[in-house]
């Protein structure tokens, strides 16, 4: 075989190779805990907006306390998501970029837990490329009250070459006052955050 063609032949084969072996279907990407990019060469994040939506079950949350997120397509859309990458994070002043809290009561066939920064189920990810159109976490808080404010950060990924990065929403405020003995947030409804700029997960 001429040498162009060998060449040729080689460069396509790990072109199929790296798109097979950097999308983790099974979400095992604790490498991108940081940026929360997922490696899909040679493809960047959408700047298109978002069709999710992201709700938490309180605008405030207590240190202990659950919170109830939920990730969804917005209504009458058809669109599917394959895989995604959800932390929270706190909004304190020069807090470092990494999770706080963590995720519970995960059903393992579905999600994969990920323990960014040595830090326990602090964030989850997909256990499979199965196409879904919602997902529902529980999210318990930090037992202390020291990272403050916190929101919630999320990765999707529609397929290998369309996702959204590192949609943040809208603020959880800190109250650490006395609540009642279940732990969780009274609610008056479900708070709905826009998603303001999905700049999610394979």
């Amino acid at each position: 075989m001429p040498l162009k063609a060998t060449t040729l032949l080689l460069a396509l084969m790990c072109v199929c190779c790296v798109e097979e072996c950097v999308c983790f279907p099974n979400g095992s990407v604790a490498f991108s805990c940081g940026n929360m990019m997922p490696v899909h060469p040679p493809f960047s994040p959408s700047t298109s907006s978002p069709p999710f939506t992201l709700s938490a079950s309180s605008a405030t949350y207590r240190p202990g306390g659950v919170i109830s997120v939920t990730v969804e397509v917005v209504k009458n859309s058809s669109t599917e998501f394959q895989g995604f990458l959800l932390q929270a994070r706190s909004r304190k002043e020069h807090a470092v970029m990494w999770p706080v809290g963590k995720f519970t009561n995960l059903d393992t066939t579905l999600f994969t837990v990920l323990h960014c920064n040595n830090m326990e189920n602090s964030a989850v990810s997909q256990a499979s490329g199965a196409k879904r159109k919602k997902i529902q976490l529980t999210w318990e808080a930090p037992s202390n009250s020291n990272h403050g404010d916190i929101y919630f950060s999320a990765t999707l990924v529609q397929d290998y070459r369309t996702f959204w990065v590192q949609l943040n929403s809208s603020t959880l405020e800190l109250n650490s006052g006395r609540h009642s003995a279940d732990g969780v947030f009274p609610s008056s409804g479900v708070l709905l955050i826009s998603l303001l700029s999905l700049s999610a997960y394979c």
